[in-house]
């Protein structure tokens, strides 16, 4: 693993929390995940991590999860507004929203676990994500390039990565349970520590 399980929950738990307050769309959810989650990586571990969005494809204890469109002539593209956000560094891939997958798939009943993979371990291609375990992750830049340019335009987004990267401490330090972050009109608001206990490793 390129980071312990109890970190990358960490990391999971400190960006959902901050999610939460902000009521964010859960639409743009991977977004905030993977860009955080970076930024994270970055600061606390030296890592050279960059978000990635477009087509992903989980095999998840046998239920296949497709983040896609499907086009006119039967193919699928991770370009259009289906699209999903990851975590790429070192050669792996990290999807801090994993854990959350049993909210946005509520019918599913999916257990909360960590997604932390080694491109490497990847199918050859989306028809191949038939056993569990399988994934496919296609990186469309231009088409994320296009929806991160609009979501930034948002002023607090840099400001909240800072404060995840401020909040997030490497175990076994203690990790503050709350953190308080300027509002509208300059109010402070506290944050709680939140999200769902992990139960292994997709």
């Amino acid at each position: 693993m390129l980071i312990k399980q109890s970190d990358y929950h960490r990391i999971y738990r400190v960006i959902n929390s901050l999610l939460h307050n902000e009521k964010a769309d859960p639409a743009t959810a991977s977004m905030y995940f993977s860009t955080f989650g970076a930024f994270i990586l970055k600061q606390h571990y030296k890592l050279d991590a960059a978000p990635r969005g477009g087509l992903a494809a989980y095999n998840l204890g046998g239920t296949v999860i497709l983040f896609a469109d499907h086009r006119e002539d039967g193919y699928v593209t991770g370009a259009g507004e289906n699209f999903h956000c990851w975590v790429e560094a070192d050669g792996w891939a990290i999807d801090f929203m994993a854990p959350a997958f049993s909210e946005s798939a509520k019918g599913l009943a999916l257990p909360s676990r960590m997604f932390q993979r080694p491109l490497s371990s990847m199918a050859a291609s989306i028809n191949d994500v038939s056993n569990p375990g399988d994934f496919f992750l296609q990186h469309e830049p231009r088409a994320m390039a296009g929806h991160f340019a609009d979501w930034q335009k948002h002023g607090m987004i840099g400001d909240l990565a800072t404060v995840a990267a401020k909040w997030f401490r490497k175990s076994p330090k203690q990790m503050p349970a709350s953190i308080s972050i300027e509002g509208p009109g300059g109010k402070m608001n506290t944050v709680s520590l939140r999200g769902n206990a992990l139960s292994g490793a997709w």
